[in-house]
Order: structure tokens, then C-alpha cells, then sequence
């Protein structure tokens, strides 16, 4: 059982960003095309669901992950999700964010983005916080460099869901 100590609500002008609940879960299984390696989550998706409740029990960026859902604030309906966590190839808490392909293009991620960083920079006792993204996806790193992040340089990373690497901008937002 979650209780108010494992529970976050950030509020912006437009979204209302927050740990998922029990009946978010319909919600939640329209993020599942957001990236390969949730679409492969899809014959499991009420356990991986149940998987992201069971972290906020921890609440750990550093060595675990917090997944928040990012929600229309008028209508309830989930935009995208912003998350937290240890990336599993550099060992280094990680920021990053995914929108619903009907909510991009509308400053979302940057107005989730930029008040979620204020509420991990509160939270966690971290220095910095990384963000990696894909060399040929501009609008995410449009988001990151609005939000303060700083590039640092390009990296071949593993993918651990996909067993992957791929070609990353390496960016670090210092608190």
C-alpha cells in the first residue's frame, strides 16, 4: 500500500504530475508504445504496472527508479510520463520523460520537465542528474537544453530491455 509519504503531486499551469495509482492502470497501458522495450512489457503490462507502484515504496532515484505519470489537468486524461532513476549502463541517477504522440509539440515535456527537476532538486541529495537521448531526436533534446541541462558529449550506451546499444547526447543538469 502507498501511503502520503510515498506520494508525489506536482502542479504547473496546465498538468498535474504524480505517482500512478491502482486505477491508473488503463491510463498507464496507453504508454506502453512509448519505447521498444515497454512494448515488450505488453503480454505483462498489469505487472509492470504493479512493478512502478511497488518503487514508490523505496522512492530512490539513485539506485531504483520513480515513474510519474503526467496528466491533463482539466480533463484527468495521461499525457506522457517523466521518471527518475539509476541508468543501468552508467550507474548514475537519470532523467527522462515521454510524451503521447496527440500531446507533443505542445510545451508539455518542457513544463513537466521543469517542475519535476524542482521537485527531485528538494528531494534527493544529488549534485547532478543525467539525461541521455538518441542523436537523431532533437525535439527531446530541445526539452533538456530548455530545462538547463548541459551536453557533455555523445555516447554508445547498452540498452539492458532491448540488449541493445545505441548512439546517445550525454547531458548533465547540475543542482
Amino acid at each position: 500500500m502507498i501511503s502520503d509519504l510515498d506520494t508525489v503531486y506536482i502542479e504547473t499551469e496546465r498538468l498535474v504530475v504524480r505517482t500512478f495509482k491502482e486505477d491508473d492502470y488503463e491510463q498507464f497501458k496507453k504508454l506502453l508504445d512509448l519505447y521498444a522495450g515497454w512494448q515488450d512489457q505488453k503480454p505483462k503490462a498489469k505487472e509492470f504496472f504493479d512493478w512502478h507502484l511497488s518503487n514508490y515504496i523505496k522512492m530512490d532515484i539513485v539506485t531504483g527508479i520513480v515513474c510519474l505519470g503526467v496528466f491533463d489537468k482539466e480533463t484527468g486524461d495521461i499525457v506522457g510520463q517523466i521518471a527518475a532513476q539509476e541508468h543501468d549502463d552508467l550507474h548514475e541517477p537519470e532523467f527522462g520523460y515521454g510524451m503521447l504522440p496527440f500531446a507533443r509539440g505542445k510545451g508539455y515535456a518542457k513544463e513537466a520537465a521543469k517542475a519535476t527537476l524542482g521537485w527531485i532538486e528538494k528531494m534527493f541529495d544529488i549534485t547532478f542528474i543525467i539525461g541521455t537521448v538518441e542523436i537523431n531526436n532533437i525535439p527531446s533534446q530541445k526539452v533538456l537544453e530548455y530545462c538547463g541541462f548541459q551536453l557533455v558529449d555523445e555516447r554508445n550506451l547498452l540498452i539492458h530491455m532491448m540488449n541493445e546499444r545505441h548512439d546517445f547526447k550525454y547531458y548533465r543538469y547540475y543542482f
